[in-house]
């Protein structure tokens, strides 16, 4: 079925079924369309998918590739992990830390549920042996081999 008007795909993603009631005479809707392509190119990416894609190309947690050309690209990701590990380990910490000054100096509305601190202190658990079984060094006698 044809469509008696142009389509505008940035006009629709932005405004939606919306965009059917306005009634935009198309001069207004090919300008709007076209300023709205232009910033679409030119807007800078998402900090968010671009950490999301260093994450999965084995960056640390400052965000830089590990330059080691000793590692193996594995070894690398690895240490990138353990790294991204530690500083969420070290982000934890610091929640449960203003966890514990808010029960000790806060009233009780503004003091955390001893699950959310318990909670805490377990992911820093999870996390730091998590960091260690990526950093420790691989006792050749405790691998698996194919059959096992």
């Amino acid at each position: 079925m044809n469509t008696p008007y142009p389509t505008y795909p940035c006009l629709q993603s932005l405004l939606g079924d919306a965009l059917s009631t306005l009634a935009l005479p198309d001069a207004t809707a090919k300008a709007l369309e076209d300023a709205l392509s232009v910033a679409e190119e030119s807007a800078p990416p998402s900090a968010f998918f671009a950490r999301l894609y260093g994450l999965a190309h084995g960056h640390g947690a400052d965000g830089q590739p590990w330059q080691n050309r000793k590692l193996s690209d594995a070894h690398l990701r690895g240490m990138a992990e353990a790294t991204r590990c530690m500083a969420a380990v070290s982000a934890c910490g610091r929640v449960l830390l203003a966890a514990q000054a808010a029960r000790e100096l806060d009233d009780a509305e503004a003091q955390c549920p001893p699950q959310v601190e318990e909670g805490l202190l377990h992911a820093v658990i999870v996390l730091a042996d998590h960091a260690d079984a990526l950093v420790a060094p691989v006792d050749p006698s405790r691998r698996r081999s194919d059959g096992d």
